[in-house]
């Protein structure tokens, strides 16, 4: 979802294929939420169950994803600054989702009367639940409405975790292989393992799932580098998604065709991407408050029309997008640089006169525990306290790299501190 800003010139396309993957996800969830079912949303009539414009929204937002974080790597190969960034870029706005859901929109459309809402411990679990797993979590009494999704506070919040975590793939790989290339052709093998081995896709249940389109936006940010997009390759995909889809193939065909045609539409000027240029990229945003939305005009309205659900929602949804931007992702987007200088500065007087060392240790750190999370059967859903051991893990491979340092290259240590 949270992707680095990039130059019009270059891309000027991508912030409107954000906002119609965000506005897509609201469609999709609109006819789940008034009827209770997928079944007559248009794309499930055309190509049958499970095939909805939603997911393909999501998969287009880790196509997008993958193809800038792996040009951003390229530029600047720094695991601190991109660590701040993807923090930075994600984090703030998913907390300011939960803290209005449990604090603003809880107690308007909770069942419950406000004193029993607010004294009920549900709601801190609600709040610690939803950081952990950087996902969703009930809510008492919300909502009110009789219906089987009345209880699900937020189920856009599925796919952050499977984001984060597939920055931290991307990273373990761009630590391990430094180069480009290899990246992309190691996430396009994985992905075919993942695709032809069930056994494979167990092992990695972290980023299963969406690993085929995060990863072919990695290959796709190598290919265009290298040779661009041609019209012609547009409509070659374009072909090879409807043939696909005759036999039931499109959602594979969507990693590989589906991935040439973001790029490709992104690399020219959209509609989307005018309107994101005047009111800010609230894509995010958009994707965090469209849920919340539908379920509180689904409240207000008990309308049973996916199409007046989706019409009366999507307003809300922007308008709490906006706030969201203006008031809380941008100004911590533009603190990204100004943290990871401060971090950088802060480590730099920890590990001393050798940073190489340290540095070394704590990628070793970071990879050895990193991999442990992602292949972990379960560990790998509560995201923070994972996090937090990568972190530990790095931070301790840093200090015994730079410990071991000082014994084995004393005379140096000696000379570090006499010049000091």
């Amino acid at each position: 979802m949270g992707t680095p800003h990039q130059s019009a010139s270059r891309f000027p396309g991508f912030d409107g294929l954000r906002l119609l993957a965000a506005v897509s996800v609201i469609f999709s969830h609109a006819f789940l939420l008034a009827t209770g079912s997928e079944a007559t949303e248009p794309l499930v009539r055309l190509l049958g169950p499970g095939n909805i414009f939603g997911l393909y929204g999501v998969f287009t937002f880790f196509i997008i994803s993958g193809f800038l974080l792996a040009r951003s790597l390229s530029a600047n190969p720094q695991p601190i600054t991109y660590a701040v960034n993807r923090t930075l870029r994600i984090l703030p706005g998913f907390l300011f989702c939960i803290a209005l859901t449990a604090f603003v929109l809880g107690p308007a459309f909770s069942q419950m009367p406000l004193r029993d809402y607010s004294s009920r411990a549900d709601v801190g679990t609600f709040l610690r639940m939803s950081i952990s797993t950087l996902g969703d979590w009930p809510l008492p009494g919300v909502f009110a409405y009789k219906g089987a999704y009345a209880t699900v506070a937020n189920g856009s919040l599925w796919s952050l975790h499977y984001e984060a975590l597939s920055y931290i793939l991307l990273l373990v790989f761009w630590m391990s292989l430094r180069s480009h290339t290899l990246v992309a052709a190691a996430g396009s093998l994985l992905t075919l393992l993942v695709w032809c081995s069930p056994v494979v896709a167990k092992r990695i249940p972290s980023v299963a799932y969406t690993l085929p389109y995060f990863s072919a936006g990695v290959a796709m940010s190598w290919f265009q580098a290298k040779y661009g997009t041609r019209r012609l390759g547009a409509v070659i995909s374009a072909l090879g998604l409807i043939i696909a889809a005759a036999y039931g193939l499109q959602a594979y065909a969507f990693a590989i065709f589906g991935a040439y045609l973001v790029v490709y539409f992104a690399e020219r000027k959209n509609a989307g991407s005018k309107i994101a240029l005047a009111i800010g990229d609230c894509s995010y945003g958009l994707y965090l408050f469209g849920w919340p939305a539908e379920q509180v005009v689904k409240q207000l309205t008990g309308t049973e029309s996916a199409l007046a659900l989706f019409l009366l929602a999507t307003p809300l949804a922007f308008l709490l997008a906006l706030l969201s931007y203006h008031a809380v992702e941008k100004p911590t987007i533009n603190a990204r640089a100004p943290v990871a200088a401060l971090i950088s500065r802060g480590l730099s007087k920890v590990f001393g006169a050798r940073p190489g060392y340290a540095s070394a240790g704590a990628k070793l750190g970071f990879i050895v525990m990193a991999t442990f999370i992602l292949t972990a059967k379960s560990r790998w859903w509560y995201f923070f306290e994972s996090l937090g051991l990568i972190i530990l893990a790095a931070s301790v491979g840093g200090g015994i790299a730079r410990l071991c340092s000082g014994f084995v290259f004393p005379g140096r240590a000696s000379m570090s501190r006499t010049r000091t």
